[in-house]
């Protein structure tokens, strides 16, 4: 654990349950400061705030990442309480399933603008201040799902799909910067959107899983502490989900 303040600033979006509360927790202890990101959950947000140590080292701003003027907000007031931002991680996502006959219009824009279009504009709003300190890190969240696809969620899939190919093409527009940008592509793990599923449902998920078992939240903080001090690893997608993807049966 980590006991004094660093000169180091994340923002982590969509970050008051799950995995996003995970890394938060990570990288508060591993010397960060961190701003904690909600939309909707803001009580959740001020208990995972109130439960870590190194509170004068945490705020918690809320803001709808699908809406530039919030993103921009919030990345000026980050500025302005720890002056520079040294990491994004865009972990802000939601789902709102149906099968592609059935889905409505509504539910196919609010899953797209929150989960692509979120990422896109937080990425935006940080980079002016990556480039001036010549220095940047920004992990994007994608899923397995982008890889395998999923029947009923063709939203989710595309929404993650797409940070997929927008990793890549910003790792080739920011590299000279000295700003990183690369993607994590979860499988299931034992946290966060997991548990909205039926025990049915999860049942099926792990017995597709090579390993077995779902994967831990401390797993995806190891991945992230790699990315965090690599210089050359950049416009990668590391998939994490236990061999999942490769396993997987319709």
């Amino acid at each position: 654990m980590v006991l004094k303040k660093s000169n180091k600033t994340a923002i982590v979006t969509g970050s008051s349950r799950g995995l996003g509360a995970n890394i938060v927790e990570f990288l508060v202890y591993a010397g960060f400061n961190v701003v904690i990101n909600y939309n909707e959950r803001k009580k959740d947000a001020e208990i995972l705030a109130e439960k870590l140590v190194l509170k004068d080292n945490i705020r918690v701003f809320g803001g709808d990442v699908s809406k530039f003027s919030d993103v921009k907000r919030i990345v000026n007031k980050t500025l302005m309480e720890f002056g520079r931002i040294d990491v994004l991680i865009n972990n802000a996502g939601i789902h709102k399933d149906g099968t592609v006959h059935k889905l409505d219009e509504r539910s196919w824009r609010s899953v797209i603008d929150t989960n692509l279009t979120g990422t896109f504009f937080f990425s935006k709003a940080v980079l002016p201040q990556m480039k001036k300190q010549g220095f940047g890190r920004i992990i994007n969240i994608s899923s397995v799902t982008a890889l395998t696809g999923t029947i009923g969620a063709s939203n989710y899939a595309a929404s993650k799909a797409g940070i997929i190919g927008f990793t890549k093409s910003l790792a080739r527009e920011v590299g000279k910067y000295n700003i990183t940008v690369n993607a994590i592509a979860p499988g299931y793990f034992d946290t966060g959107m997991f548990n909205d599923f039926t025990l049915k449902m999860k049942n099926k998920i792990i017995s597709n899983i090579p390993a077995n078992r779902l994967g831990h939240p401390s797993e995806i903080s190891e991945l992230i502490k790699i990315l965090l001090l690599s210089n050359y690893l950049t416009g990668q997608v590391f998939v994490l989900d236990g061999g999942y993807s490769i396993g997987f049966q319709m």
